[in-house]
């Protein structure tokens, strides 16, 4: 859960340094352990190493993707992108991948408009997904974030 709580400090971040010139980040906790690694900018790749219970949505731009481990085995990332798909196609795509996925605790919200859906092992609570569906206020489509956690590696 560590990552998590790492991922969404980092991508409090992302939206800060804004996107456009590619940039690339390394952080590094000694005491820790823990090492996170951020992309930044237009049309960036998905990291290396995503789950497959974590697909990219079908035309996904990305903006931003961390990677890292909490140095305690825990790994895990976040990917931020838009595609000009609406929040409901792509929730459906998302739900659709995790009836499959084996991840069976499930639970999904809506704030404000901000679709979240999450999923994590039955017998690893630190495996799992969130989804964050919000609808792009300046054009059509969506800004989708989302935040996986591997558990133990």
């Amino acid at each position: 859960m560590r990552i998590l709580q790492l991922s969404c400090l980092i991508a409090l971040t992302c939206g800060l340094v804004g996107c456009g010139e590619r940039e690339t980040r390394v952080h590094s906790n000694p005491v820790t352990g823990e090492n996170v690694t951020l992309r930044t900018g237009d049309a960036i790749a998905a990291p290396a190493g995503m789950p497959d219970f974590a697909p990219l949505y079908p035309g996904a731009r990305i903006e931003s993707a961390l990677e890292g481990d909490g140095g305690a085995g825990q790994r895990g990332g976040m990917v931020a992108f838009r595609t000009d798909a609406a929040t409901d196609r792509v929730a459906a795509f998302y739900r659709s991948r995790l009836d499959g996925s084996g991840l069976t605790n499930r639970e999904e919200v809506n704030l404000n408009g901000t679709l979240i859906l999450a999923a994590r092992a039955g017998d690893d609570a630190d495996r799992g997904l969130q989804v964050s569906i919000a609808p792009m206020a300046d054009a059509p489509g969506s800004y989708v974030t989302l935040t996986y956690n591997l558990g133990e590696g």
